[in-house]
């Protein structure tokens, strides 16, 4: 392996014991880990660049069935380096190190690292994957542990299978109800013309008011439609003055600080980091028919804005947290009760569990 060999190399550049060498090493490996899972993407001297690209949810046609895939976060990586490069900075605020010997590793580590692609040595890089030749081809293979963490989120998702032949049977099945109400329809409408008992004003009436009844409990269920101009997002205020709920709209960003399958159990968690002073939201969401819950706190216009807040939050309160774009606007709240948030030409009132 050549981890042997780089860390007996590190150890007589640094002047270090060989023990202490690759204590340091793979401590290097764990901080890339931590940057990686907190800002999805890192830049290595030597190495080159790993990023994490999303891949959505899809469906495929396969035979006699419809195959639906959950989303998924793979792990790339590309031989050059992404603007900026991390080692330095990693050294210094994952590692501890002052800046002198921040850039005595990195310069030392970089053309070991190096070497070693050069030469398609196999390397590996506990915690984020290894290098090696695999079917006459030297790549980075991911860890798996790591890239179940890129998907924690999604890990409760199962690829759906639904055969074809059901769905066309209904289909055929169909007409035969509508042919029935057809008829059914067309002979009380020649009853009521032949009698007189029905004035076509009336019958006009007669089906138009289902449907004012039908907009009467919607109107009961959901607010007034606000006019566009009062359409802005904003934290919704308890009397106490402290934010019950927060309203996401689409293209915002916001940290997620942890997942979970029930309501309940995600309510638990807010003392805790409300106590610590991080103002956090249940978000509810789904995928597939799937609901599950996030917490997470704040809400952004940039991506480079949400990352510079999560640099700030306590590491130990939001260990794994990372961010995550809004797809569809939504309402995130703290509060056991009712709340009605106002996104962009609509008002939802709701139950904030």
């Amino acid at each position: 392996m050549v981890n042997r060999e780089l860390t007996e190399e590190l150890a007589v550049l640094l002047d270090l014991e060989r023990q202490e060498a690759a204590s340091l090493f793979n401590g290097f490996c764990g901080a890339m880990v931590a940057e990686l899972l907190a800002f999805r993407k890192l830049s290595i001297k030597g190495l080159g660049s790993f990023y994490v690209t999303h891949i959505p949810a899809s469906k495929r046609s396969s035979g006699s069935a419809m195959i639906f895939a959950p989303p998924v976060n793979k792990l790339r990586f590309d031989s050059t380096l992404s603007s900026g490069e991390d080692s330095l900075s990693l050294a210094v605020s994952r590692l501890s190190m002052s800046q002198g010997e921040a850039v005595r590793f990195a310069r030392t580590l970089a053309p070991l690292f190096s070497a070693a692609l050069q030469q398609e040595k196999a390397l590996h890089l506990d915690g984020l994957g290894r290098f090696a030749l695999e079917n006459g081809v030297y790549s980075f293979l991911p860890d798996r542990t790591l890239e179940e963490l890129l998907n924690r989120e999604y890990q409760d998702l199962k690829e759906v299978i639904l055969q074809q032949h059901k769905e066309e049977r209904s289909e055929r099945r169909s007409p035969g109800y509508i042919l029935p109400l057809s008829v059914v329809v067309l002979v009380g409408l020649l009853l009521a013309i032949v009698y007189g008992r029905f004035s076509w004003s009336t019958f006009l009436s007669s089906t138009v008011e289902p449907s004012k009844r039908v907009a009467t409990v919607i109107d009961r269920r959901t607010s007034v439609v606000a006019p566009p101009h009062t359409a802005t997002a904003y934290p919704i205020k308890s009397p106490g003055g402290v934010a019950d709920s927060l309203v996401l709209v689409t293209g915002d960003y916001a940290i997620v600080l942890s997942t979970f399958e029930t309501e309940k159990r995600a309510h638990q968690q807010l003392a805790p980091l409300r106590s610590s002073g991080i103002h956090a939201f249940v978000w509810p969401t789904s995928m597939d028919g799937t609901k599950y819950f996030r917490l997470m706190t704040g809400r952004f216009s940039s991506y480079s804005a949400a990352a510079e807040r999560l640099k700030g939050l306590p590491k130990k309160m939001v260990d794994g947290a990372y961010i995550q774009q809004v797809k569809k606007n939504s309402c995130a709240s703290w509060r056991k009760r009712v709340v009605t948030c106002c996104i962009p030409s609509r008002c939802v009132r709701h139950s904030a569990g």
